[in-house]
């Protein structure tokens, strides 16, 4: 389970970028916009499913996630912290597996 290192702002104040200890892809980068885009990818799917996300992109030891105007920083962050905790360090083939979770 990757670790969270720091949390880091960004000149966007509706993103933040999650440093972890171990990398949760192999050398790939993974973007997506809107949540039938992630549809594919269970730490993608699991972040949106934390609800108030906007985008999300992924690549080695370092996560960034895009909020909804209207989201709080202060209840969202521990609520994105449970799917980046929950999903495995990168696999030789390059991604994240993110175990699945109740209600999500």
């Amino acid at each position: 389970m990757p670790k969270i290192d720091n949390i880091e702002e960004t000149p966007n104040p509706n993103a933040v970028k999650f440093i972890l200890k171990e990398p949760v892809t192999s050398g790939t980068t993974r973007s997506f916009h809107a949540v039938e885009e992630a549809a594919d990818d269970p730490l993608g799917r699991s972040l949106f499913a934390v609800g108030d996300v906007a985008s999300v992109f992924y690549m080695d030891k370092m996560i960034t996630v895009e909020k909804t105007d209207e989201a709080d920083w202060d209840d969202l962050l521990p609520r994105l912290a449970v799917p980046i905790r929950a999903a495995e360090p990168a696999t030789a083939s390059g991604g994240a597996h993110v175990p699945a979770q109740e209600g999500v």
